[in-house]
Parts: structure tokens; sequence; C-alpha cells
């Protein structure tokens, strides 16, 4: 089974996944942040440098595009694959975002069962003409969301899904509306998974993965499961992945290795200390989870206003802190 490291706007960022798997590994897949395609068919800076291949030496990158166009979509797929030679594009279908779902992207897209249809009807009818012409068609995966509003939606998303060649489902099984709150509903996605499963296409499933037992009892369910994603759990324990394949944990040493890595590398490329510690400070509202015994030392590390006063502090929590993962 594989793990990939999911993707998360402003923090996995192309240093962050680099370090990632130098020093830590374990993860079969790094996932881009969205692009959001658009009539342009161009890519910003932040863009080109996550997509850069230069950039992500030593492990495999996966390029995600959200969308709701499917001409723009076979634009951008046809993009990265010829500039960049991805034989992989994800659709983002899951975005809960207000902002994304107010345009019928991300999660948005499967709001409505005849424009998820229509989308994906226009999407490979395109790219069957450009396989016609002789072109090298990328793999297309798709992440989702069960439904919108309800769990019960996910019955006529699949019947959608079924009709066409999507190579691989990364399947969060909640609603937007639940965003990433309550349970995640295990028996919908037992559902959609034996269904796409007898269809042949590759099951990865997503969500609240965090421990190692974690991965073990989904593994333990699902045996044939192709895939875990997971971004919050890696980002606690960076370890993750490492650790269940039978690798050692963590220790503080690395974690502040890894940390202080991530602050030089910010620090040289943004300059301005504000802004590269509300980097560090994003990260380690998740990172925080992976230490306790120490509340005052996080609280101090947070009062910095200073990329030397922070330093000096993340060291100092880090080492009077109890590794708990």
């Amino acid at each position: 089974m594989q793990i990939f490291f999911a993707p998360m706007e402003g923090i996995t960022s192309v240093s962050l996944r680099s370090l990632h798997a130098k020093i830590f590994g374990g993860c079969d897949k790094y996932f881009t942040p969205f692009i959001s395609t658009n009539d342009s068919v161009k890519l910003n800076g932040r863009e080109k440098e996550d997509v850069d291949p230069d950039n992500s030496k030593g492990y495999t990158l996966v390029p995600q595009i959200i969308s709701n166009d499917p001409d723009q979509s076979l634009l951008y797929i046809k993009l990265l694959k010829e500039r960049y030679s991805y034989d992989e594009i994800n659709i983002n279908m899951g975005c809960p975002s207000g902002t994304v779902t107010a345009k019928n992207k991300g999660s948005g897209l499967i709001r409505n069962t005849d424009l998820l249809d229509e989308y994906l009807d226009g999407l490979f009818e395109g790219a069957e003409k450009l396989a016609g012409d002789g072109f090298d068609l990328p793999d297309i995966t798709v992440k989702t969301r069960i439904g919108y509003y309800s769990e019960d939606e996910y019955k006529n998303i699949l019947d959608v899904f079924l009709r066409y060649p999507v190579k691989q489902f990364i399947i969060h099984p909640r609603t937007r509306n639940e965003f990433y709150g309550g349970s995640v509903h295990m028996d919908v996605f037992s559902a959609m998974y034996d269904e796409l499963k007898k269809k042949g296409a590759l099951v990865c499933y997503n969500g609240d993965i965090k421990t190692v037992s974690d991965l073990e009892d989904i593994v333990k369910r699902f045996p044939d499961l192709d895939a875990v994603m997971t971004g919050r759990g890696i980002l606690t324990d960076p370890s993750l992945g490492r650790r269940f394949r039978g690798g050692r944990g963590v220790t503080r040493e690395e974690y502040l290795e890894y940390m202080e890595s991530l602050l030089d590398i910010y620090s040289g490329r943004i300059g301005n200390d504000k802004f590269v510690l509300a980097k560090m400070k994003d990260l380690w509202n998740f990172s925080v989870n992976a230490f306790c015994g120490n509340e005052k030392g996080y609280k101090e590390m947070c009062k910095a206003v200073s990329v030397e006063s922070y330093r000096i502090c993340m060291r100092q929590y880090i080492r009077n802190s109890d590794l708990r993962v």
C-alpha cells in the first residue's frame, strides 16, 4: 500500500516537501496545492516553482488542478505533461472552502451531479481526442468528498464516477458541510470502495489518519486498498510513513533539524521576519500536537517577534517538551 502526503495550501511548500523527503521519507507521492485553471493557461510564480521537476528531485510529485471547465482542464493537463513531463494529474473535487465552492469548484463541483457529469464527459471526450492524435495522456485521478450537504448524496456521485475512466479516486468520507469535523462515514467509504474496485479503479483513503495505528486499522479493514493519504498526520509526526514501514520514530534532534532547516530556508527566501514567523506558526499549529508538557515554552515561542528569538524559543521548546509521537 502506498502513502500519499496531502497538499495543504500555504504549508506544504516546495521547501517543506523536499526537506521531508530528504530527512524522513516514507511517502510514495507528494501532491502540490491546487492550481486553479483559467483562460490564460498560465502558471503563476508559485505554481511554476511547485511543478518544476528540478525542485522535486528525490521524490514523486503529482500536480493538482481545480476547475469546473473541462476545456481549461485539458489545456492545463497538456501543459503539465508537455512542459514538465508529469504522468499523473489530480483533479480536486474535495476542497470545502466557501470561496472555492461558490465558483462550483472543489466540492462545489459534486454539489450538482449534472454539472459533474458534464465536466467529466467533456474532460474524457477531449482526452480521447488528444490520445487519438497521438498525445501521451497522463493518468487522471480525482480527490473527492462523498457529498455536499449529506452523505446520502454519494450514490448519485458514485453513479457519475463509474461512467468514466478515472485512474484513481482519493476519497475523504465527509461531506463538504462537515469540513473536517465529526466522524468520517466509513460505511459510505466502504460502499464506494467496493464499487470502484469492481470497476478496476484504484482507491485511496483520506481522512483522520494521525498515527501508525490508524494506518494499520485502515489496512486491516481494507486489505486491497491501494493508498492512504494524510496531511495533518504527517505534519504532526513527520516520521509517520517511515514508522509504518518499520522504520524508527522521529527524535527531538531530528524534529529540531527539520524545523531549523525550514526556518533557515524561509528566512533566506522571504526575508521579512514577520512573514517568516507567520509561515512557521501556521506549520506549528499542527506540529505542536507532537509534544506535551511544556505549554509555557510553546507560548514563549509564539510570542517571539524576530527569527533569532524564535529560533532560541523553538530549540528550548523542542528539547524541553515530552515527545508523544
